[in-house]
This record gives structure tokens, sequence and C-alpha cells, in this order.
């Protein structure tokens, strides 16, 4: 637990990191007690009041943000707990919406040694994922010509209770972006009273060579997508706090793409959100399939819209709270 000096530190620290231009001693103090106001009064967090730049916002803009909070009290609201463990586990994920997942996968935390025998056998690679586990950390991909043993390898991915998964192939018009990641989609849905779905914000993720996953804790770029019209409307942005018009390693245009197969892409949110009505607010990880397929990747129910409204550099709390 830290102690007051510690958080003023902290404090310091993260504004000397985060803050782009020079502040002096008087500057630094009158920060402190506006974050302590924020916390206390609207439970935003140091991330919230540097990441959306509260310290150059007036109160009636930074009202305006989904901060730590908000992102609570939306939540609470909109989700029932006791279906959160469908979201929260991939294989649970998987099971529950089988019909919107195309790829081979096994959970071996009930699996025998020959059914991975054969999934192995059908699948020269695959990714070994912790099926709780949270932005993209833990991933692995394994070369089955690279197994020296397949029963030693059984054993310990079992004692792991991984999720295994057959590779993803995605269109070509994604794979332009960069090669090394499947380039998804993040896709906001929201059910309001009268059970209707609707598409509130989406992101498109871009990776970067040698990465496996495309999302910001892998210095992936996201984009916000404009979801009555599936244009990117807003630079790439990174974790380095780099603005992208185009992908700054394939120079593939970002800033107004048209994302393949929109149409298909809100369908299939819209059908899938019902599937756990009870589950009124998630961020959906969607990707586009070499057969021109609309594949689920995973679905969020506490999705954080950081990433929105850093590219967009406008609070979404309205565009949410109509629908809690």
């Amino acid at each position: 637990m830290e102690n007051i000096f510690q958080k003023i530190k902290r404090f310091n620290e993260t504004i000397d990191n985060e803050v782009d231009y020079d502040l002096n001693i008087l500057n630094k103090i009158y920060l402190f007690f506006d974050f302590v106001k924020e916390y206390l009064f609207h439970k935003t967090m140091l991330l919230d009041y540097t990441q959306y730049r509260f310290y150059e916002k007036k109160n009636r803009q930074r009202r305006k943000y989904v901060v730590f909070g908000r992102l609570i009290e939306l939540m609470n609201t909109c989700n029932d707990p006791n279906y959160r463990y469908i979201f929260d586990n991939k294989s649970e994920f998987n099971k529950k919406f089988a019909k919107y997942i195309n790829r081979d996968w096994l959970d071996l935390s009930n699996t025998s040694l020959e059914d991975f025998k054969k999934f192995a056998n059908s699948n020269p690679e695959f990714f070994i994922k912790d099926p709780t586990g949270m932005f993209g950390m833990g991933i692995k991909k394994i070369k089955t010509n690279e197994i020296d043993n397949i029963e030693k390898t059984y054993e310990d991915l079992k004692a792991k209770s991984v999720l295994c998964e057959q590779p993803i192939i995605q269109s070509d018009e994604m794979n332009e972006f960069n090669k090394s990641t499947v380039n998804t989609l993040r896709v906001v849905s929201m059910i309001d009273r009268n059970n209707n779905v609707h598409i509130i914000g989406g992101l498109l993720r871009l990776g970067r060579p040698g990465r496996y996953a495309d999302n910001f804790h892998h210095q992936g770029i996201a984009a916000y997508i404009n979801p009555e019209y599936g244009i990117v409307s807003t630079m790439g942005f990174d974790k380095n706090k780099d603005w992208h018009i185009v992908h700054p390693d394939s120079k593939k245009k970002i800033v107004g793409y048209t994302i393949p197969m929109w149409d298909k892409v809100v369908e299939t949110i819209k059908s899938a959100a019902l599937e756990v009505p009870q589950m009124r607010y998630i961020g959906w990880d969607v990707a586009i399939t070499k057969d021109n397929k609309v594949e689920l990747v995973e679905g969020n129910s506490g999705a954080d819209p950081d990433a929105e409204q850093i590219t967009t550099k406008e609070g979404r709390w309205d565009y949410y709270k109509k629908y809690m």
C-alpha cells in the first residue's frame, strides 16, 4: 500500500513522462490537486487523466469521457455478472459462439492425448493461449514438426490448461497491412431496453512485424471506424503516441480505408449480441478471413473505450449513456 509520499512521487514521475511540455513546480502542484479532485469526485484514474489530456481540458469537456468510474458503472448497469464467465474464458466463449467460429480449437483442460495428437496432425502450426488471459499476453505459436515428444508436450500444456487454436487466415486485403498478425476489428455493441442491438463504436487494429497480436500492448496501431459507414475516420495511434496516416511498415493507407464486408460484420455482431442478451455491453474482436467470412475472435465484457476516445479526441459517454 502506497503512502502519501509514494503517491506524490508516482504522480510526479507520471506527469514528467506523459506531459509533453515543461512544467514548473507550481504547475505540478496545481495538477496534483486537480487530479485529486477528479479522482475523489469522478473516479478518474491517473491513466485517464494523462491519456485524455485532462490537464488541458475544461470541466465540461472532461465530463464527456468514459473514465474508469464510468466504465465500472457501464459494466454494472449493462452486464449480468452471472454470465460474465462466457466472455472471461476463451474456451467458454468458443463453445457458446461456435457458429460464428470457423477455426479448429481444443481446450486442453479436458482433452485426451489422442485428441491432441489428431489436432496437432491436422494443424502444422497452432497457437496456445491462456483461456483467461488479457491484452494478447502469453500467446505462443507452436510448429508441429518441432515437437520432439508429443506426450510430454501434451502433459506440459494440459498442466497449464491452455487453449489451442488453429491460426486464422485473414483476407488478402487485411494481410496487406501486416502479415505477422491477424489485423482485427474491435466492434462495440449495446442492447437497449427494447432488445435492439446498436453498433456504437469500432476500431481497426493493426499489428507490427514480428508480433502475434495487434493490440496496443503489443505496439499495435488503432484507428477509429465510423460505425455507420465502416470507414476509418481518424489517423492510427500507437502506444508510443505516434500518429499514422499510413501503416509505418507496409505504407498501406489507414485514413479513409473502407472495411471490407462491413455490412456483414454489423449483421454478425447484431446476431451474436443476442445470443447472451444479459450481457448488453460487449466489445467484439472480429477477423475478416481469407474465404471472405466474418469470424469472431473473442468478446470483451469490460471493453475500455480508451482507444476510441484517444483516436477521436472526444469523450464517448453520451454515445453510451443513451442506451444504458
